[in-house]
């Protein structure tokens, strides 16, 4: 039989090899993800989410009052909402009773009417301003 000359293959020489470099090599990725910089977007999708809540709740509704602070939405049940700023917070309160918080980090909030809904302005606490008029579907 003849013997191939030619083998390659991996010997317990090389497998050390590589494992001794990788762990040389691990501890540097660290610094290599320190270094690099990414943005976050959850404050414009947190308001962006915010305000499909917000035209939900005014589709429910057959009567909205419009304040400059705060949106009274009276529902199909009888309920009575409120959308308001409370602290930090935008919450929903239902009967006065409880609330459930829609949005945090907000600094300022008002409401304008307009002949066919409102607009709704958001300052949050780091200085953006976010906007969007809700049509009223009825």
């Amino acid at each position: 039989m003849d013997i191939l000359q030619n083998e390659k293959g991996f010997s317990f020489l090389s497998a050390i090899l590589t494992i001794s470099i990788l762990f040389i090599l691990i501890p540097f990725t660290g610094y290599l993800l320190n270094g690099v910089n990414y943005t976050s977007n959850y404050e414009e999708l947190s308001v962006q989410q915010f305000y499909f809540f917000l035209r939900d709740d005014v589709i429910k509704s057959t009567d909205i009052i419009v304040e400059p602070t705060k949106i009274i939405l009276n529902q199909h049940d009888g309920s009575v909402v409120t959308i308001e700023k409370y602290q930090d917070l935008i919450r929903r309160q239902v009967d006065s009773e409880g609330h459930e918080i829609y949005l945090r980090h907000v600094q300022n909030i008002f409401f304008k009417s307009s002949e066919y809904g409102f607009h709704a302005s958001i300052i949050s606490t780091k200085g953006e301003q976010y906007e969007k008029t809700i049509i009223f579907y009825q």
